[in-house]
């Protein structure tokens, strides 16, 4: 039988474009609405940590160069955050010191308090990473943690490669760690688009090799509750969209409006459209948006959550969630 055919109302918006690869390792049908329930199990006031964090260039700043975060990851993880707090969860974010910037510019666009971001600072040394997610474990105590567009370590060899299969390690600290050091000790749900974030190592047998057709890039990092979705910020919406559908509170969806600020505080804090790394000769002839998330603009992405939002309505009032 054909994996379409078992897809939810949410897989089908989730899994809507497909121009690279996403179909050949989506998460099994309804993973987003098995987060959503696995986090509603945990006791109100739980601590839930959300991490994130894909550099995927570098700039010159004052003669030194320095790495620059992607759009994809901290605005979804900023609009799914708020919503599990307001829902009654104790929230923290765990980011590399680069991508906590714009995750704190995030959350001060809409309004929300930025004391909860916390930064992962290691080298990429085996004895000093373990030591440096111990420390925010103990800080946070989460008994959860959210992964999405977490670069990840691959399963072949150890290093963090980008889709183009170029070795990042130098961009990315070893985030990745928090969910090694975590796993067994309570609930690890993550999301990737794809195949090489923190978490997708549960996918690996169907990830594809990186563009250059021969170098493996897929996760070595391994989640309890892997989910996939086009680009990770709607599927870091859609686990927190589900979770207040399900709860009936569908005033704390994020809205189209919320997504278009998050993205563009991205975009102001330094953070580059990842695909075309906001340069317009990257761009093949104008095909993908330069000014946007994963080739396309903010108002894309704002109806795609849009659509998600009355889907979920629309599912709750007929008895799906």
């Amino acid at each position: 039988m054909s994996q379409t055919k078992s897809f939810t109302a949410v897989d089908h918006i989730l899994a809507s474009y497909d121009m690279r690869n996403l179909s050949k390792f989506y998460a099994p049908p309804g993973s987003v609405e098995k987060a959503a329930y696995a986090l509603l199990n945990l006791e109100k006031g739980s601590s839930i940590t959300i991490l994130t964090g894909f550099c995927v260039t570098e700039r010159l700043v004052d003669g030194k160069r320095v790495p620059v975060a992607e759009t994809d990851g901290p605005p979804g993880a900023v609009l799914a955050g708020e919503t599990l707090r307001q829902l009654s969860y104790h929230v923290s974010y765990v980011a590399d010191p680069i991508t906590c910037n714009v995750l704190r510019a995030c959350l001060k666009s809409i309004e929300a308090n930025d004391n909860c971001v916390h930064e992962f600072n290691s080298r990429h040394d085996e004895k000093e990473q373990v030591a440096e997610a111990h420390r925010l474990i103990n800080m946070l105590k989460p008994k959860a943690m959210v992964a999405g567009e977490l670069c990840s370590r691959n399963w072949n060899d150890g290093v963090r490669r980008n889709m183009r299969g170029t070795n990042i390690n130098n961009w990315n600290p070893p985030v990745d760690e928090m969910l090694v050091q975590f796993k067994d000790s309570g609930l690890i749900i993550a999301v990737g688009d794809g195949g090489n974030e923190a978490g997708m190592a549960n996918l690996k047998d169907n990830i594809p090799l990186a563009l250059d057709g021969k170098t493996i890039m897929a996760s070595g990092v391994y989640s309890d509750i892997p989910a996939t979705s086009w680009n990770s910020n709607l599927g870091f919406q859609a686990i927190a969209s589900v979770a207040a559908a399900i709860e009936g509170e569908f005033d704390l969806i994020p809205t189209a409006k919320q997504v278009i600020k998050t993205i563009e505080a991205a975009l102001d804090a330094g953070a580059v459209e990842g695909i075309t790394l906001g340069q317009r000769e990257n761009s093949m002839n104008g095909i993908y948006e330069t000014h946007g998330v994963d080739g396309f603009a903010p108002y894309v992405h704002a109806a795609d959550q849009d659509k998600l939002r009355s889907t979920l309505i629309q599912m709750k009032i007929k008895a799906m969630l």
